[in-house]
């Protein structure tokens, strides 16, 4: 029989946006969307916005850059945070989000340093390749590679107790897709950590329409971001870029799922968490419904987001 631990939290905002977050937007009139930028103008777009609108990192938490060796002239970078309250317990490893073609080790360096000191977990972050250069499966195949090795002993930590596999966004879908991976054998997958992840990249779910421009990230923006990621459309339903998709969800880890009220991606984060229920997974699930995607990383700018991630990071801690 699984649990089924459901919150919603509204900022203060309700059906409207929470104060923060309204503010936050209007701050932003004017600016470019993603969707009109070179990549490389994106990567470093999200960069300054992150430096910007994120809080400082906590210089408590440890951290040390290493790679994974992943054949060839592939070399799979990665950051290990090690909080000062450490405590015995599975390895957090995260993928960042980004839509796939952004983000990197920097811009997800706090909320990694942050996650690791709330939980009292130890993390890894890894630097998976980024579309349109490496589409998909790239990502996937680097996030399951990083998982994997983990596993075996590789890197700075000790996982004899598990891994959670974690992430936002579109680290999100690919911490969902390793899990699903992994469904049915004892490879140590403690739990899964998503926060408002991309779940399925064939269908659109209702929020799509009603969160379609407005809320930072837009629909248009999710079009754009998949197009690089998965520009043969044929492969959408793929369950390793579309985990909703598949078949079973029997004998996945237990799930903390965040989802956001006004972020196009809602409906696939809730139909996540009632096929893990309905398969007799564990889930904690917490809806903002005053707030937007991708605010993990928004958080000086939005100082209620905080409230919201530990809510979320005390589930997981009661699902391990």
């Amino acid at each position: 029989m699984s649990r089924l631990t459901s919150q919603s939290t509204d900022g203060g905002g309700g059906r409207a946006a929470a104060a923060d977050v309204r503010a936050f937007l209007d701050s932003l009139a004017g600016q470019p969307p993603l969707r009109s930028l070179s990549a490389a103008d994106a990567r470093a777009a999200v960069r300054q916005l992150v430096a910007a609108v994120d809080l400082p990192a906590d210089p408590s938490v440890a951290s040390q850059d290493f790679q994974f060796d992943a054949g060839g002239a592939h070399q799979l970078r990665a950051r290990a945070f090690e909080p000062a309250n450490a405590a015995p317990g599975p390895v957090i490893i995260y993928m960042h989000g980004g839509g796939w073609t952004t983000g990197d080790l920097d811009t997800h360096d706090s909320l990694c340093r942050s996650i690791a000191a709330r939980t009292a977990l130890r993390l890894i972050s890894v630097d998976y390749r980024l579309a349109p250069e490496a589409p998909f499966p790239a990502a996937y195949e680097d996030a399951l590679f990083a998982t994997q090795r983990v596993l075996a002993g590789a890197g700075p930590f000790d996982a004899r107790q598990g891994v959670v596999v974690a992430g936002d966004s579109a680290g999100g879908g690919l911490a969902a897709a390793v899990a699903h991976a992994h469904r049915g054998n004892d490879f140590g997958l403690r739990a899964q950590l998503l926060l408002y992840p991309v779940l399925d990249v064939a269908g659109r779910g209702h929020s799509y329409a009603e969160c379609a421009e407005g809320y930072l990230l837009e629909a248009a923006d999710m079009e754009n971001f998949m197009d690089a990621y998965v520009p043969d459309r044929e492969q959408r339903h793929d369950p390793r870029c579309s985990p909703l998709l598949a078949e079973s969800f029997d004998s996945l880890p237990p799930l903390a799922l965040l989802t956001c009220g006004f972020d196009p991606l809602r409906d696939e984060g809730r139909a996540y968490a009632a096929r893990c229920v309905k398969a007799g997974v564990d889930v904690h699930f917490i809806e903002a419904a005053g707030h937007i995607h991708g605010i993990a990383t928004l958080r000086r700018a939005i100082a209620s987001s905080q409230h919201v991630l530990d809510r979320v990071y005390a589930g997981l801690l009661r699902l391990l």
